[in-house]
């Protein structure tokens, strides 16, 4: 199972941490009790935070599904070196474009077709097989008020993600 858990504050002394950190326990046992893991998507933490949030955690089925785009559109770091330094807890992926916010952190970055944007996604290919990433690329790309262009920019992305794996493969 793989969601947003919302905003884990960034002060583990902060009241709400322990009550996110107990929420979570509480979500992982269930889905051990089922058999599954659970996925915690990236963005809304740095590395760093979502490191420390999964070992202050103390659950062997918490895991990442790593989102590229939204460490850029949050501004919460540079998605490759994100990817390098929690790729042991990546268990999926979304393969999500982005640019940066002339004021990273402060203002949204703008969610953009995949390859057109500051991910980067051949190095991102790259490094999720580095990595031993062997799971699905999920495509997500939202555009609710153009549903026929966003039909048109997945099949571009499935196009571009199709090349790159031929190319690095």
């Amino acid at each position: 199972m793989a969601l947003h858990l919302g905003f884990i504050p960034h002060d583990t002394n902060d009241p709400l941490y322990g009550e996110v950190l107990d929420v979570t326990r509480d979500v992982c046992d269930h889905c051990s009790a089922n058999g599954q893991n659970l996925h915690l998507e990236t963005g809304q933490e740095s590395a760093e935070g979502l490191l420390q949030f999964i070992s202050d955690v103390q659950r062997d089925n918490l895991f990442v599904n790593f989102d590229p785009a939204n460490m850029i559109l949050y501004g919460t770091g540079e998605p490759i070196e994100a990817l390098r330094k929690i790729g042991s807890f990546v268990r999926s992926v979304h393969c999500k474009d982005a640019k940066w916010a002339a004021n990273p952190g402060e203002e949204w970055g703008q969610e953009v077709p995949l390859g057109e944007g500051d991910v980067g996604m051949e190095t991102y290919v790259r490094t999720l097989g580095e990595l031993g990433y062997t799971g699905p690329l999920t495509i997500e790309r939202e555009i609710a008020q153009d549903p026929e262009r966003q039909k048109a920019e997945i099949g571009q992305a499935v196009g571009l993600l199709n090349e790159l794996k031929g190319k690095i493969v």
